[in-house]
């Protein structure tokens, strides 16, 4: 099963293209934040450099959050577009599971977002093929993060840590705190990899492209405004879990 897997979630962009398991090409353009200008190319090429056609591809991914409002949006877009047209497969893969699936061996992966002011787009996973979600995806506190870690260390057992993501190095002394052994990921394992969506997309379930929403994780301030200038309920345009 060829797939195309996109993440514009974060000002790092990556395109790859999987066989099954296997990466075949990924693409990756760091600290760009004109994913709409760069996105399309890269596609191209990846296809171009592989003798294919966007109708070659048997299934689509992308990252559907948390990450950049803007970014999601447009991979998002992009690969709705794609499997309307083309009446294929398209998954939506956790930004947070993505950089989870990055760390190999026995270790509770603690995947964060930099939200400002102590705050994180963050889940907890134990890893693995499919890195399970055990502390649930949400935004945080710094404090409510590691509340939620300790929390599900004191019933299970936590060998060890390993805090991928970015931002969540500031937070040094609390992290410590916590008398559990712990690592920070490289700088590879910071960045969302395409690929890695590639991987865990030939296992999740397609679902209908009109269905494909960004997963936010808070609501924006616009949508607040207007929630309270209007009294009118919030739009279904996406999955939140708190407001801001």
């Amino acid at each position: 099963m060829k797939i195309l897997s996109v993440s514009t979630a974060i000002n790092h962009l990556s395109v790859a293209l999987n066989e099954d398991q296997q990466v075949i090409v990924e693409k990756n353009e760091r600290d760009e934040r004109n994913h709409s200008e760069h996105l399309d190319p890269l596609i191209d090429e990846i296809l171009k450099e592989n003798k294919l056609t966007l109708k070659d591809i048997d299934r689509f991914a992308v990252a559907i959050g948390p990450g950049s409002y803007t970014g999601l949006r447009i991979g998002i877009t992009t690969i709705k577009m794609f499997a309307s047209i083309l009446d294929k497969e398209v998954v939506g893969i956790s930004t947070l599971q993505a950089l989870a699936k990055g760390v190999a061996g026995d270790a509770l992966v603690i995947a964060g977002l930099d939200a400002r002011n102590d705050n994180y787009f963050a889940g907890g996973y134990k890893s693995g093929d499919i890195p399970e979600n055990v502390i649930p995806d949400g935004h945080y506190n710094i404090d409510a993060l590691i509340k939620a870690i300790q929390e599900y260390a004191a019933e299970n057992e936590v060998k060890k840590i390993v805090f991928v993501g970015s931002g969540l190095e500031k937070q040094d002394e609390k992290i410590k705190a916590l008398n559990i052994p712990y690592e920070y990921g490289d700088d590879d394992q910071n960045v969302i990899h395409a690929g890695l969506i590639g991987k865990l997309a030939v296992s999740a379930t397609p679902i209908d492209p009109d269905k494909l929403l960004p997963r936010y994780l808070r609501r924006t301030q616009a949508e607040v405004d207007w929630h309270k200038k209007t009294g009118k309920p919030f739009e279904p345009d996406s999955h939140y879990v708190e407001e801001v």
